[in-house]
């Protein structure tokens, strides 16, 4: 589970804006948490977590600043080039060009912070750290000068000298060259085969990051290998009034070059799709399955779904759905996750976009309701205002973000500001009282 996740200079935030999925009330809603058992005691943890502001505010360079993050901890970077961050563009002197991403963690008993700096050639530190009964200990740290020369501490509880897997993470050590300085040590050790690091990475692997572009790679094929999951988008689809009757898979399989005409596929696509000896291109929410041999051929694999119609039943295609109907098919495999007990932590940027107040505030209710057996949690990003309902979400969950007059991003949680019995707190939001509401200059 994230606890708590630290970002300095990325895009439009600058000085260190921290977020927390820490409860800052010790009578939260018991429906709102989950509780875990730590090195220091038991602690309280939320489970949803939800960003307003108005346009350009950072809301989404929130959600951007940890997509950056997992791929750079995950993915790693080629050795010899820069690091491929994006700072943020105002000149902030005693940020000395360096971006902070720090992140605080539940996994499998214990709780782990682990955090980099970096500028746009380089990492700077790095660290790996473990609560224990004396407080946070290190496991690892690192240290790259401006020269790429770098120094890398290893503590013995992170393994043992002499054993094997320490005498690896030994030589990994000495193996950082300067043109290695761009790359993550937890990396490198993670793609040399240190078991200690397994479980650290597969937790950022479990981030879900959805923006409002983002599909659900392969759900025509995945529909079609799975029952269960066709047969829950279904009846999701059916249960929110989206005039969705049916959905089934279909495939039909066409020559290459009929696939090439009949779409009218860019030469640079078709070029790269001949060098491939199989492969799968997703196309207008199809996907074209290309398989080996003299004469190519292509299956198409794609999703219909039925419509009832003055008394007839009408097949749609997904592009013929509407934004609310495919949004849905992009959030709904969320709510199956936590049915099957999966452990994954989502980030969804705009929520709410071409949904009903009702729809969203139903996934958000479903996905608490869901995830009571799970580390899972949600954070996501709205515009909607009538999701700051305090009947349906507790104070320490939403998070309002504005801009100040010199284009930084700030974050204030909604429990900073006091909220008397019965009072209406969307029309106080709307009202200013709280900030993060669009100034129009009529209003002035």
């Amino acid at each position: 589970m994230l606890l708590k996740y630290i970002v300095s200079n990325f895009m439009s935030i600058g000085h260190p804006i921290e977020f927390s999925m820490f409860p800052t009330s010790e009578n939260v809603e018991e429906r709102l948490v989950k509780r875990i058992d730590t090195k220091a005691g038991e602690w309280k943890t939320l489970r949803r977590g939800g960003f307003f502001g108005p346009n350009a505010s950072g809301k989404t360079t929130f959600i951007k600043s940890l997509y950056f993050a997992k791929n750079f901890i995950v993915n790693g970077q080629k050795s010899g080039k820069g690091t491929g961050i994006n700072q943020f563009r105002g000149n902030i002197e005693e940020l000395e060009g360096k971006s902070l991403f720090q992140f605080m963690f539940y996994l499998q008993g214990d709780v782990y912070e682990y955090g980099f700096s970096l500028g746009t050639e380089q990492v700077h530190e790095e660290w790996l750290m473990v609560l224990t009964e004396k407080g946070f200990q290190p496991l690892f740290a690192r240290q790259t000068s401006e020269e790429g020369n770098t120094e890398i501490e290893i503590e013995s509880r992170f393994a043992r000298k002499g054993s094997k897997e320490r005498n690896l993470v030994e030589v990994l050590k000495e193996s950082i060259g300067e043109n290695q300085k761009n790359q993550l040590f937890l990396y490198k050790m993670y793609d040399n085969g240190v078991k200690r690091v397994e479980c650290i990475i597969e937790w950022f692997q479990h981030l879900k990051i959805i923006f409002p572009k983002s599909k659900v790679q392969g759900l025509p094929l995945r529909m079609d290998k799975d029952d269960d999951f066709r047969r829950f988008i279904l009846d999701s689809l059916k249960n929110m009034d989206t005039g969705v009757a049916n959905i089934s898979v279909v495939s039909d399989v066409m020559d290459f070059r009929d696939f090439i005409e009949k779409l009218n596929i860019p030469n640079e696509i078709v070029s790269q799709v001949e060098d491939m000896r199989n492969g799968i291109l997703t196309f207008a929410g199809k996907y074209f399955i290309f398989g080996e041999g003299e004469k190519r051929q292509t299956l198409l694999v794609q999703i219909k779904f039925e419509h009832m119609l003055n008394g007839q039943i009408v097949p749609f295609n997904v592009e013929e759905e509407s934004d609310g109907t495919r949004r849905l098919l992009d959030l709904l495999p969320i709510l199956f996750s936590l049915s099957k007990n999966r452990q994954d932590i989502y980030f969804v940027d705009e929520i709410d976009r071409s949904l009903h107040t009702k729809l969203s505030q139903h996934l958000l209710r479903e996905f608490l309701k869901g995830c009571e057996d799970t580390d899972s949690q949600i954070v996501f990003t709205a515009h909607d205002v009538n999701l700051i309902n305090l009947g349906e979400f507790g104070q320490d969950e939403i998070w309002f973000v504005e801009k100040d007059g010199n284009g930084e991003s700030h974050f204030r949680p909604f429990s900073d500001f006091e909220i008397e019995k019965g009072q209406d707190a969307l029309r106080a939001y709307l009202n200013g009282r709280f900030g993060a509401v669009p100034l129009l200059k009529g209003e002035i």
